[in-house]
Formats: C-alpha cells, sequence, structure tokens
C-alpha cells in the first residue's frame, strides 16, 4: 500500500521557524515521535510540539505562500542506479526554459530528494 511521506523531525522544525502554519493531523513530539490526531490543528503554536505536514503539503505551502516551486524528476539511469534529482525555482523570476536551480546530486528515490529539495527551499525564505 503506498502511504503519505511525511518531512522529517528536522525538515518540520525548520518548517516551524520559517513560519509554517498550516494545519495538520500529524505532529512531532519534542523527541521527534509522530503522534496522531483525530482534527487537524497547527502544532506550530505550541512550543512543545511541531506540526508534521506531508511533503506534499510542504510544498504546496511553499509554492502558494512564498512562490518557491521543488520540481523532482528522474534522471535516465547510467550506472549507478541514482536516478532523481530536485530542482528549485522562483515563480515570480523563473523562465520556464530550464531556469532551475538543479542539486548537485542524485538521490535513490523521489521522497528522499524532494526531502532534501524542501529543506533547501527553507532555507531561502527570508522571515
Amino acid at each position: 500500500m503506498i502511504k503519505e511521506q511525511f518531512v522529517s523531525f528536522d525538515t518540520a522544525k525548520m518548517l516551524k521557524e520559517a513560519g509554517f502554519d498550516v494545519p495538520c493531523f500529524n505532529q512531532y513530539t519534542e523527541r521527534g515521535t509522530i503522534w496522531h490526531c483525530d482534527c487537524p490543528e497547527n502544532f506550530n503554536k505550541s512550543q512543545c510540539a511541531t506540526s508534521c505536514p506531508t511533503q506534499a503539503l510542504a510544498a504546496r505551502w511553499l509554492r502558494e505562500v512564498h512562490t518557491i516551486v521543488v520540481d523532482v524528476t528522474f534522471i535516465p539511469p547510467l550506472f549507478d542506479g541514482v536516478n532523481w534529482q530536485y530542482f528549485i525555482g522562483n515563480m515570480d523570476d523563473m523562465v520556464w526554459e530550464g531556469d532551475f536551480e538543479p542539486s548537485d546530486q542524485k538521490y535513490a528515490s523521489y521522497e528522499a530528494a524532494l526531502e532534501t529539495g524542501l529543506q533547501e527551499a527553507i532555507k531561502l525564505i527570508k522571515k
């Protein structure tokens, strides 16, 4: 069964510092344990908890609030089997002719590339 991928604890903390305020069904405790709740809530209001969004929700927040796009693409394999790469761009400045900033690394999975791309995009936010 395919399951939603949640951001890592480190990424969740970065989102909290960047002002992520979207209600989520999941939260990280201070120790990094995920707790599921029945009602969505902005856990980032609490000092004892951190909201735990899915990677897709975090990427959407970056797009809609900060106009930052994180795109992950498949690179045809050559010899190493590491086939995913992320690109980051600002929707306001972007020219859709390859004006993305590609990552230097390639990743073994879409989710791993997206996670790193999210972290790098969050660093671009000037709060």
